[in-house]
């Protein structure tokens, strides 16, 4: 049996990004994207959360982008992708950017994710 398939290849690959300037010229931008390990991904998912003294649990999703997308992009025209980068950036070329990251609780969509059976 072949498993080699269920290990991340760390495989770079190129992402066109289109985006029209403030002069109406439309322009692609190209990025290289690396894959991320299930195991990242959870150690990013951990860090994002908040656990109050009151005993709820709070989610910070942007922290969540801003981590992915920085272990995420390889290599960029703006150089590091960091977070003095994403938190300058305009709305339309960060939802862009967004769309690159995996849905931090896929789970969640199932209609049937909290029925018990």
């Amino acid at each position: 049996m072949d498993l080699s398939d269920i290990y991340i290849v760390d495989e770079v690959k190129e992402v066109i990004l289109p985006y029209r300037t403030k002069d109406g010229k439309d322009v692609e931008i190209s990025i290289k994207v690396k894959p991320i390990s299930w195991s990242r991904k959870n150690q990013i998912l951990t860090k994002c959360f908040t656990y109050n003294q009151d005993g709820t649990i709070k989610f910070n999703f942007d922290r969540y982008t801003k981590d992915m997308l920085s272990e995420m992009i390889a290599e960029a025209p703006w150089g590091k992708t960091d977070e003095v980068f994403l938190n300058n950036i305009k709305p339309e070329f960060g939802s862009k950017l967004e769309k690159l990251v995996p849905k931090a609780f896929e789970e969640l969509e199932n209609p049937n994710f909290f029925v018990k059976e």
